[in-house]
């Protein structure tokens, strides 16, 4: 049985995975990371979860810190209900550290770090960047130092646990100047902190051999956040920067695609 644990804005709200599974499956785009090969780079630092997911006996264990796309919900449990498709019979927990309009600045701010609650994790997840992105006087340096530091404190607080960095989504604002085709009004643009914070991420995360995830590059790359607006059905809300429920569904689709990727190709 997975239990979902979701604290969002304070509030502890439980989502069952049930639920997901009565999703319908409808066909979705799958674009190719130019980042990170499989859309995952450094996939050897999962090495600890990937094992626990394989070990019978105790429950495995995700700890997630994150801003606006933890908080929502809609695509950790996309993620956890297919963990739990393909790992049946094991217990996978999941503590969810989700603020609307965090910042890294939250995490470094939880004291201690994991709590009661979080146990001993065997993957922790670091899923910030999208508001750090909008910040126009963020110091790269000391974005990178603390960036740095949260690593740090994960590997004192937890020292088996798997490090996984979501890299920041792409994001836009709509203040003008926009290139993207399709944006007749040319209102649209990913804000240009945004790729500077998703650099550091990468560069950071290979520095110091955790898991980095290319969400950008698997959302399509540079305009994704428009186009994924477009259509029917679309992916994301129109502030560019949120997706829809099915649009979340998505997106933990293509993590979990790529998790299992990793976790098939051991020895690499």
């Amino acid at each position: 049985m997975i239990r979902t644990a979701l604290i969002a804005a304070g509030a502890l709200v439980v989502a069952g995975a049930g639920q997901a599974q009565e999703r319908p499956y409808m066909a979705l785009p799958s674009p190719v990371s130019a980042t990170c090969a499989n859309g995952l780079c450094q996939p050897r630092a999962l090495a600890n979860f990937f094992a626990a997911l394989d070990r019978p006996g105790r429950p495995v264990r995700i700890v997630q810190f994150g801003d606006s796309h933890t908080a929502g919900g809609d695509i950790l449990s996309s993620l956890m209900w297919r963990l739990r498709g393909r790992f049946e019979g094991r217990d996978i927990l999941l503590n969810a550290h989700g603020i609307v309009g965090a910042t890294l600045n939250a995490m470094a701010a939880i004291e201690p770090l994991l709590g009661p609650q979080d146990g001993t994790p065997d993957l922790v997840v670091i899923a910030y960047g999208t508001n750090e992105g909008f910040d126009e006087l963020l110091d790269p340096a000391v974005y990178e130092a603390l960036l740095r530091g949260q690593i740090d404190r994960v590997r004192r607080a937890a020292p088996g646990a798997s490090i996984l960095i979501l890299g920041a989504p792409e994001a836009m604002r709509g203040d003008g100047g926009g290139t993207c085709p399709g944006d007749i009004e040319q209102r649209w643009k990913a804000p240009a902190m945004l790729s500077m914070v998703r650099d550091v991420q990468h560069r950071v995360a290979a520095s110091t051999g955790v898991a980095f995830w290319d969400w950008k590059g698997r959302m399509g790359g540079d305009c994704s956040a428009f186009a994924l607006t477009q259509g029917e059905a679309p992916l994301m809300r129109g502030d560019r920067v949120h997706f829809t429920g099915p649009g979340g569904d998505w997106i933990g689709a293509l993590l979990f695609a790529d998790l299992m990727t990793a976790h098939d190709r051991r020895g690499f």
